[in-house]
């Protein structure tokens, strides 16, 4: 027995040597070398979104959180790769873990179905209801649209909104009742942030409370993060909880959350839209060759020519003729001066989805 432990154990780290990182167990949780810090300890990134586009919507689509009951929002990775340890779900619901300075809110676009959404999720250091553990995240999917080429910011809006209700689970029925403010990006003027409520449960909800008090920790998006971080993020192994936007999880996420229903009506997204810019070139037909012959041409008798017209006179020379052909420039075809993109209307109250 103890023989076939010491060997296992030694397999086990040759298998981690080989692979490049070593992984500790801290309970049931293994992190990647090792690295766990008190939950309070890990310092959250500044604000940072991706470049472009994709960086654009995931600002203006920022979601609050109401927490009314249970642990508060916290950084689960610093900048070197420490992950939070935890705490023991034991006590209050939210004992030890209600610092609202302590947050971090991740975020990463992708698609399903061909559709965009933007993934943003909150990290809780512990869960206490009947599935007590450590580790915890709680995550919202915004579906947005825009059907025009080369879309800004503003082109996007909000056809729903899909809310976990476990590791893998999302509730898409209740994307009706979401409310939305302005939020804290100043990414423009129309109410585009959804309003999200957590009680201290396995789920979040939209919010029946304005924004007047909602959490909106900084938000950073996955391509952003450290590397240290990442490889942390992707390697740490956790024994209840499912990080949802890691590179193995995160297309499974998206379309667990993805409602058909959502873009009911509405045209797919504009692909490919230089296609129609750019002229296909044009092959003219091949004319078929005529079949070679397999005998001989006959011999036709040369008959001698009359010829029927005067011999010119060698002293005149005839004029040239002059060319019809137009030598000028052919007209240049201008494209037209670029429609200004419409933006959302503001509206200073919380409205729900349309």
């Amino acid at each position: 027995m103890l023989r076939h432990s010491f060997s296992s154990l030694i397999l086990l780290g040759l298998t981690s040597l080989a692979s490049g990182s070593v992984l500790y167990a801290r309970g049931e949780d293994v992190a990647v070398g090792g690295k766990w810090k008190a939950h309070d300890q890990v310092t959250a990134f500044q604000q940072q979104a991706s470049d472009g586009i994709e960086g654009e919507i995931e600002l203006r689509f920022k979601p609050g959180l109401n927490d009314g009951s249970g642990c508060f929002p916290y950084a689960a990775v610093d900048k070197d790769g420490f992950h939070g340890e935890g705490l023991r779900p034991t006590g209050k619901s939210g004992g030890d873990c209600r610092d609202g300075t302590k947050g971090q809110l991740y975020a990463r676009v992708g698609t399903s179905n061909g559709r965009t959404g933007i993934l943003y999720s909150w990290y809780l250091p512990k869960v206490q209801n009947a599935e007590k553990h450590k580790h915890y995240y709680l995550t919202t999917v915004v579906w947005v649209h825009s059907d025009k080429c080369d879309p800004v910011a503003d082109d996007y809006r909000v056809v729903g909104v899909s809310y976990s209700t476990g590791k893998e689970t999302y509730d898409t029925s209740v994307s009706g009742q979401t409310l939305y403010s302005s939020g804290d990006s100043g990414s423009g003027p129309g109410n585009t942030h959804a309003i999200v409520g957590y009680d201290g449960q396995m789920n979040v909800f939209p919010s029946k409370d304005g924004a007047d008090y909602a959490l909106n920790p900084p938000m950073i998006s996955w391509k952003k993060l450290s590397q240290p971080a990442s490889e942390q993020f992707n390697g740490v192994q956790y024994e209840h909880a499912r990080c949802p936007f890691t590179d193995n999880n995160i297309q499974a996420s998206l379309d667990a959350a993805f409602n058909a229903n959502f873009y009911t009506g509405l045209a797919p997204e504009a692909d490919n839209c230089n296609a129609a810019d750019t002229p296909t070139p044009t092959t003219p037909p091949t004319q078929p060759e005529e079949p070679a012959s397999s005998s001989p041409p006959e011999a036709t008798p040369s008959t001698p020519s009359t010829p029927t017209e005067p011999a010119s006179d060698p002293t005149t020379s005839n004029p040239p003729t002059p060319s019809t052909t137009d030598t000028g420039d052919d007209d240049l075809i201008e494209d037209g001066p670029e429609i200004a993109a419409s933006s959302l209307p503001a509206d200073a109250t919380y409205t729900p989805t349309p």
